[in-house]
């Protein structure tokens, strides 16, 4: 059928366009031709013959590549909301599962001030400003009236990369640490209470490392042409 021919031709179009998971791009492709055919729907009313009806809603709806880069820019927004506010309740929940696993262990033999330890902690410490300051800046404007309005808002986009990076920082921090408790000191650590927050903390390390790949080809899909 012609008209059906017109209308997957241009959905095909915009598919080669999208970014993102699988399923979202399933369920963009399913909303624009369901669009595309209430628009059919209504030229037919008005008197227009199958195809032209088809023709004219594609053109009505405008080229692929600007209805993809909308979705795309959507897609991008929702994906550095969710990363945001994954980040953000990710930091706490780590800082809870060390904090009771190593108050909770024997006496701490460690030497005074000693260099890696610092060099650690600073680390740390500069990764949670970075992650939370990152973070609260993606998800803040990336919400709202006036973000819905802007166009891939930058912000979004620099905050969720530096709250990403910054908890890919505590993280990588917080496994030198105790790699080098666990070596030098042995017996200072409680095992298994420490392989809790240790587990969790690789975990979190393959997934946010993991999402920050995605994001990265999310960005770089978006601006190709």
């Amino acid at each position: 059928m012609a008209q059906a021919a017109v209308l997957r031709r241009y959905t095909d179009n915009v598919a080669e366009r999208l970014v993102g998971p699988d399923s979202r791009r399933s369920a963009i492709i399913d909303e624009v031709l369901d669009g595309l055919q209430c628009v059919v729907e209504c030229n037919v009313d008005d008197g227009a013959d199958h195809e032209e009806a088809a023709h004219r809603a594609v053109r009505e709806w405008g080229p692929a590549s600007e209805v993809a880069r909308a979705y795309n820019d959507a897609t991008l927004r929702i994906s550095a909301n969710q990363l945001s506010v994954q980040t953000m309740c990710a930091l706490p929940l780590l800082a809870a599962a060390w904090a009771s696993a190593l108050l909770g262990g024997p006496a701490a033999p460690w030497p005074y001030h000693p260099p890696l330890l610092l060099m650690g902690l600073a680390m740390v410490a500069f990764g949670c400003v970075l992650s939370l300051a990152g973070a609260f800046s993606g998800l803040r404007k990336g919400i709202g009236l006036a973000a819905a309005v802007d166009r891939r808002d930058q912000m979004v986009i620099t905050g969720t990369l530096a709250g990403l990076i910054g908890l890919l920082t505590v993280l990588g921090a917080l496994t030198l640490l105790l790699l080098n408790r666990g070596l030098s000191h042995p017996e200072s650590l409680d095992w298994p209470m420490v392989t809790i927050p240790a587990t969790l903390t690789l975990l979190a390390g393959a997934y946010f490392g993991t999402a920050l790949k995605r994001f990265v080809s999310f960005l770089r899909g978006v601006a190709s042409p």
